[in-house]
């Protein structure tokens, strides 16, 4: 009983000190970086305002700090908060007009 509790241990050490061993390193023999990839995409400041849909869309997204899904939702809620309810287009220099007269 005794040979069988050390022969685990000393396997379980020796699975131990393999994963340490092999997780530092890559097959080129650098180390890996343990950095979160992409962590930084949506908080990152984003500049410059023009953007693929116009720069009001780059304004509202640089107050949301990135955050396209926040953008999004000012979007739907000023569409559907206007009667009759506004096209797209129209929200967005809307709350674009909104945010740059809240600022002065």
């Amino acid at each position: 009983m005794l040979t069988f509790v050390l022969l685990s241990l000393l396997s379980i050490i020796l699975l131990l000190l393999w994963l340490r061993h092999t997780g530092k390193r890559n097959k080129q023999g650098r180390a890996v970086d343990s950095r979160i990839y992409a962590a930084h995409t949506q908080s990152r400041p984003v500049e410059p305002l023009e953007h693929s849909t116009g720069q009001a869309f780059g304004l509202l997204l640089k107050a949301a700090r990135g955050d396209r899904s926040q953008v999004e939702k000012w979007i739907s809620a000023t569409q559907q908060q206007s009667m009759p309810p506004l096209d797209r287009d129209r929200a967005i220099a809307e709350l674009a007009q909104r945010l740059q007269a809240s600022r002065r």
